[in-house]
């Protein structure tokens, strides 16, 4: 999937913690790649994945959630 760009805009507290992480843990990467990163990550975990709407099953339609 192509990737689409996005702003962000965090106070100056998560910048600075950003930084040392990346001093720390990632020498090299951009704020970019480690937010990036971080982002896939959550989004990899079951919990915050989007279950596709199947509807009501036939059984369950009537006139109240016919719209």
């Amino acid at each position: 999937m192509a990737a689409v760009p996005i702003t962000l805009s965090v106070d100056e507290h998560i910048l600075a913690a950003l930084d040392h992480y990346i001093a720390i843990h990632r020498q090299g990467r951009s704020r970019t790649e480690l937010i990036g990163e971080i982002l896939a990550a959550w989004a990899a975990n079951p919990e915050h994945l989007v279950e596709p709407d199947e509807g009501l099953r036939p059984e369950e339609l009537n006139a109240s959630n016919d719209s």
